[in-house]
């Protein structure tokens, strides 16, 4: 079998988009656990960033066997944001990541030139947003003075209690390493930073987060057309200087611009083998290092 393909197998995705949803998805939660079954992968965890998925996973994995499903939670505006309530809830139907605001928050609206609650071309939700939604004040979650709010830390202690994972989401540097900080002292021992080149973080701003405890999750899509952030030659570099050992791989996609999400990481997959790693190094990246977050 091709080395792309082998190191599909046992892999696990915990950043990957399906319908249904608010936007547009290539794939539904069944055809997509069907085509990582195929491809002879491990897990995934399903993100939507306007509905928790948790409950969409327990359906997803009783329709389709042999592949582990799970969900999560993002803490946006259609949830309530910042909301201990709607996070037990979630935890409580078998959630395994919560992402802090990532659409809503307002550090998204300076990485995508402005659009709050979308993408600009890259996903819109049909029909678009009401006024009343536009308008809404976006989530920050950095007080004045630096410090998080009770809320937040209500959300830290039922992460660290269930031993979950916490997603910083696309909230700002100074918003992640705050977070990451209470989150430590919280008692949370699992921790992932997304798309790093998406959120526009610097090297030396994701060792800084790495340092912290945190996973650098690198993404297919931000090598892929629609939302380039970087070369392969200097996402491969990322890699390098993070460290294997504190970095994940995973798809990011779903989306109907970028290949199907197995195709995306295969993809992945095959372009980091012509950078030079190793087929131990992909599999840290893809199968142990989230097999860590999700079953340790």
């Amino acid at each position: 079998m091709r080395e792309d393909l082998e190191l599909l197998r046992g892999g696990i995705d915990i950043h990957v988009h399906s319908g249904p949803d608010l936007y547009p998805r290539i794939q539904d939660h069944v055809e997509l656990a069907l085509s990582a079954r195929t491809a002879g992968m491990r897990a995934l965890v399903i993100k939507s960033h306007n509905f928790p998925t948790a409950a969409h996973a327990v359906a997803t994995s009783k329709a389709v066997s042999d592949i582990d499903v799970f969900g999560g939670i993002a803490l946006n505006l259609h949830v309530g944001g910042i909301n201990p309530i709607a996070v037990e809830a979630a935890i409580k139907y078998g959630a395994k990541q919560v992402w802090f605001p990532t659409v809503d928050s307002c550090n998204h609206a300076r990485l995508v030139g402005g659009e709050v609650g979308q993408h600009g071309k890259g996903l819109v939700i049909p029909g678009g947003l009401s006024e009343y939604t536009v308008k809404h004040p976006r989530i920050r979650i950095v007080e004045n003075d630096g410090s998080v709010s009770r809320e937040v830390h209500e959300i830290l202690r039922l992460i660290a209690a269930a031993n979950i994972i916490l997603n910083v989401g696309h909230t700002s540097f100074e918003e992640m390493e705050a977070l990451l900080i209470a989150g430590r002292a919280a008692g949370v021992k699992k921790m992932v930073v997304d798309h790093p080149f998406f959120s526009q973080l610097t090297l030396q701003q994701q060792e800084r987060l790495a340092a912290l405890g945190a996973f650098i999750n690198y993404t297919a899509g931000e090598i892929l057309p629609r939302w380039w952030r970087v070369s392969v030659e200097d996402f491969a570099a990322g890699i390098r200087r993070i460290g294997v050992a504190r970095t994940i791989l995973s798809s990011d996609a779903g989306q109907l611009h970028n290949p199907p999400p197995v195709e995306a990481l295969r993809i992945t997959v095959q372009l980091l083998l012509e950078e030079g790693f190793s087929t131990d190094e992909i599999r840290t990246l893809l199968h142990e290092n989230p097999a860590k977050l999700l079953y340790d």
